[in-house]
């Protein structure tokens, strides 16, 4: 499929739509809390607004049954959170993926949950019509010291968070690098503390962190709990009033745990013209105009799904602009930092690639033409945003990639002013 987008300037207003972070987090603690007779009534609704939510949704109800089949799709929360989580709960387990998540690296995790009690059988021919067998897992996770690097994945630390409470003695995770894409940590924790789960973060002797965790733990949701908004989605709309237009994004929280949430400090530092207007309801409504930008340079170590909109900000931006330390988004759902750059060399900007940064010249205007979404998300949504300042209409193929995270993209984009054709 291909669809050929018009470079129109974008204005009005939209609604972040709920954060998939923080709805993963919420629906797996929730699930806990209801195996375990906890279940709170009246709590934050969650709809089943992506495909990665709909995975982590279908996933859970598996935890009904003794074997449990989880069907992972593309998502790689919903399979790295849920591993250690079902070993904690279950005797065997099979988990499938679709896309490149079967292909997505399990280790160090793997590892240590085979020194905790754990067996592994990966990938067999054992394939549904859309499913690939990711691993077979036996044996029920045992409580213990675990070592992880904290420069892999998050998610794997997230995972063991999740299962350690319902483990029979202490457990605790122990990181042997400092920890990248912290904030997802954080957001965790703060799910786990509004479920009531006790967890020590201390500091080891060599300066990394240490999560500690007392078993035998019971999952009791605090009444009050609110789904933040999307920062990582709403910084394309930000990213596109800042460009072309004059967009207000509603609904999102400035002391969210969410680190791309500095979207807003990378775009009043590159010079973007930005109102911030708190509501009564505790979140704030932002405003970008179209305003001409300067080059920086960031390193993505803490913000990765920042980085492909960045890049199109930098695109045109004056001067020279860099994206650092941006190794690890090899492994998303395409190589993304390739990919990335190869929308926006056919598209004409002037932008350089190494094996883990970007550089760009900033340009008034790219020309357009044809790019492909490498079936990733936030691929396809940055070329939609880029198409604002081309002087030839953009055609996308594989545009339906944003419904992993944003499958009303397209129409809050035409909502805003954005022209599509199919």
């Amino acid at each position: 499929m291909e669809i050929k987008i018009v470079p129109r300037k974008l204005t009005g207003t939209i609604e972040a739509m709920p954060s998939k972070s923080h709805a993963h987090r919420i629906l797996i603690a929730r699930k806990i809390s209801e195996l375990q007779g906890e279940c709170l009534e009246g709590g934050v609704e969650i709809p089943p607004f992506s495909d990665d939510i709909e995975a982590t949704m279908a996933c859970i109800g598996q935890l009904d049954k003794h074997t449990p089949y989880l069907e992972c799709g593309e998502s790689g929360s919903t399979l790295r959170f849920l591993l250690p989580v079902v070993m904690a709960l279950k005797d065997s387990a099979t988990f499938l993926g679709t896309g490149r998540l079967p292909d997505r690296p399990l280790s160090p995790l793997k590892e240590e949950m085979e020194r905790h009690g754990c067996r592994f059988r990966m990938g067999s021919n054992k394939n549904t019509d859309r499913f690939k067998e990711i691993c077979a897992v036996s044996g029920r996770l045992t409580p213990g010291d675990y070592v992880l690097a904290g420069n892999i994945s998050s998610q794997f630390i997230t995972g063991l968070l999740f299962a350690f409470p319902l483990l029979e003695d202490e457990s605790s995770v122990t990181l042997t690098t400092d920890l990248e894409s912290a904030g997802y940590v954080e957001m965790t924790l703060d799910v786990l503390r509004a479920f009531n789960i006790e967890v020590n973060v201390s500091e080891t002797d060599s300066g990394f962190l240490k999560f500690t965790v007392p078993g035998n733990q019971v999952y009791r949701e605090k009444p009050g709990l609110a789904l933040d908004g999307d920062w990582s989605n709403a910084a394309f709309w930000l990213a596109a009033g800042s460009l072309s237009g004059d967009i207000t994004v509603t609904g999102l929280r400035l002391e969210s745990s969410q680190r791309d949430r500095q979207i807003l400090d990378i775009l009043s530092r590159m010079g973007a013209d930005l109102d911030v207007q708190p509501q009564v309801d505790g979140t704030v409504s932002i405003r970008s105009k179209a305003s001409i930008l300067k080059g920086t340079e960031i390193d993505v170590t803490q913000i990765p799904d920042l980085t492909p909109i960045l890049a199109v900000l930098m695109s045109f931006s004056e001067g020279t602009s860099m994206i650092t330390h941006a190794e690890r988004l090899q492994f998303k759902e395409s190589n993304r930092l390739k990919a990335i750059y190869s929308v926006l060399y056919d598209l004409d900007a002037d932008v350089s690639y190494g094996g883990d940064w970007l550089s760009f010249t900033g340009k008034a205007f790219l020309e357009g033409g044809e790019v492909d979404s490498y079936g990733d998300h936030r691929i396809a949504m940055s070329a939609a945003i880029a198409s604002c300042l081309c002087r030839e209409p953009v055609y996308l193929l594989n545009p339906i990639a944003v419904t992993k995270s944003y499958p009303d993209f397209y129409k809050d984009f035409a909502s805003l002013g954005g022209e599509i054709e199919y």
